[in-house]
């Protein structure tokens, strides 16, 4: 199977996936990340993307940049007591209502359980599949693999670097030629989202991750127009006949 078939199958396969960059990270690294990010999540995904250091002002107008985590979040609640070899009779629970109760009976002749003792402690991440971006090796992630080692040990990595000496720690390694890792982002979206969705994550990239903004339709007020109208001459008032201020004589008729 080719790295091609073998990413298709592992992004198919996965519900949940985890997408990390490194520390310090550039306009490359973060706007890859949040561009592969956005297709991911076109698709269906459940996302998750981190890197270790904060976002700095400079970067604020990224896309999707209020998604990036510096920490994984842990999805287990992990209950933690000393315990001695032999000395639990039997663990079992209950339900009352809307608590959960956890009962630890201990074996005869052994130390009963002091809440004392007893600790709390998340553990555990729901990833499938773990994408590094931009990222030469493992120890560049920082905190977030220092804190969680086992998490990238156990789980599929695919690596995509433009750097020429990528450690190649992956499962799979997209590593490029000395160009940008948005670059080889572009070329994987092409095969794994939507026309529509590698639209937008195009864009996203194209801009250097930043948003784009909506273009503001500009509205035109058209005012009519007043014509010129003709102005009506007033008609011509005809001169009296010359007789007007003569007397006039009337001749009487003959008849009877």
């Amino acid at each position: 199977m080719d790295d091609v078939s073998e990413i298709k199958t592992l992004i198919d396969q996965a519900k949940d996936i985890l997408i990390v960059t490194h520390i310090n990270p550039t306009y490359d690294s973060i706007g890859s990340a949040l561009s592969l990010y956005l297709g991911l999540k076109g698709i269906g995904k459940t996302v998750t993307v981190a890197c270790p250091t904060s976002m700095i002002v400079e970067y604020s107008s990224f896309v999707g940049a209020n998604k990036l985590q510096t920490t994984i979040a842990k999805k287990n609640f992990v209950i933690s007591l000393d315990y001695e070899d032999g000395s639990i009779e039997k663990v079992s629970y209950n339900i009352e209502g809307k608590k959960f109760n956890l009962i630890i009976e201990p074996r005869p002749g052994f130390e009963e359980f002091s809440e004392s003792k007893v600790m709390y402690s998340h553990a555990g991440t729901a990833v499938d599949t773990i994408i590094t971006v931009d990222t030469k090796h493992l120890g560049g992630l920082g905190t977030v693999y220092e804190e969680d080692k086992d998490l990238f040990a156990t789980h599929p990595i695919i690596n995509i670097d433009s750097h020429l000496d990528n450690a190649k720690y992956g499962k799979i390694n997209v590593v490029g030629t000395g160009g940008t890792t948005a670059e080889l982002i572009a070329r994987f979206l092409t095969n794994h989202v939507t026309a529509q969705t590698f639209e937008v994550a195009a864009q996203c990239m194209k801009a250097g991750g930043k948003q784009i903004m909506p273009q503001q339709s500009i509205q035109e007020h058209i005012s009519p127009i007043s014509q010129p109208q003709e102005q009506i001459a007033p008609p011509k008032t005809q001169n009296p006949p010359e007789d007007w201020l003569k007397p006039k004589i009337y001749k009487s008729s003959n008849l009877v």
